[in-house]
């Protein structure tokens, strides 16, 4: 019972919130970084989201309990090791989800469907979702999707339809690179691991990366052209004359960062 609290931590896997600074997308890029008010409200957006995925991840860790005791990496998770109980795990996922729920009724009525949808699209993906091809890595990149518009819907802003397209083309990347690196490392496996996997192949996926990148890197010219002449954050840089926005080196940062994450930490989940 000592080691309790840091097993329900471990098992909320907040190195994973990470992925719900996505939230400050639309906070960064319509200029109001620095605006107090907008700013207190994405980052409360940011505890919930956080509060909604540990929900999801535990949820999932219940759900694969059986299977993760095969695996090499995930059979340390709290659940699948014993370190905790299905029944807390079940209470933890009930709380945190109604806390997430709650918090995100106090911000606005799209944030808060964004978390309500958020918290079904993750809890169907775990149920039965990630076990279709295709449709499995639809859903993990419908996740970043949602977090990037609800970061959005509360603070009332508007994103254009290039970032919309931005944002489904490197969430797809995201998702299908994930999908790569797992087939990956099958054999090390042996065999034991996602039911999609034995329907996927490497081919496929290689090709999936590829033109969903490709894809990314062409959807951002027309969103860059369109942010020199109305983007807030994007002429303010330019005013300022002291950050060289390079793009094209980011965007080749941002895949060597992403590929070597996945392929070096298999037990991670991308939702």
């Amino acid at each position: 019972m000592a080691n309790l609290p840091s097993t329900i931590i471990k098992s909320l896997r907040p190195v994973h919130w990470v992925k719900n600074l996505s939230l400050f997308a639309a906070l960064i890029f319509t200029g109001n970084l620095f605006t107090e008010a907008l700013l207190d409200n994405v980052v409360w957006a940011f505890i919930a989201f956080s509060l909604a995925a540990s929900s999801s991840y535990i949820f999932n860790d219940i759900l694969d309990a059986r299977a993760d005791r095969m695996h090499p990496i995930k059979k340390y998770r709290p659940v699948a090791s014993g370190a905790l109980s299905v029944s807390l795990a079940l209470l933890l996922t009930a709380g945190l989800a109604i806390a997430a729920v709650i918090i995100s009724s106090f911000l606005s009525f799209l944030f808060f469907i964004s978390v309500t949808l958020f918290i079904a699209l993750q809890f169907t993906y775990s149920l039965f979702l990630k076990n279709i091809i295709i449709v499995d890595i639809f859903a993990i990149a419908s996740g970043f999707i949602i977090r990037v518009y609800a970061g959005a819907f509360v603070i009332d802003a508007h994103l254009s339809v290039w970032f919309l397209l931005c944002t489904i083309s490197a969430a797809l990347f995201l998702a299908a690179g994930k999908r790569r690196a797992e087939l990956s490392v099958l054999s090390s496996t042996k065999g034991v691991t996602r039911k999609t996997l034995s329907l996927y192949n490497q081919p496929l996926l290689e090709n999936q990366v590829a033109v969903v990148n490709y894809l990314r890197i062409e959807l951002l010219r027309p969103f860059i052209s369109q942010g020199k002449k109305s983007h807030a954050l994007v002429a303010q840089v330019k005013n300022l004359g002291k950050i060289r926005l390079d793009f094209a080196q980011g965007i080749a940062d941002f895949r060597l960062v992403i590929f070597i994450f996945v392929e070096n930490d298999i037990g991670i989940d991308w939702r």
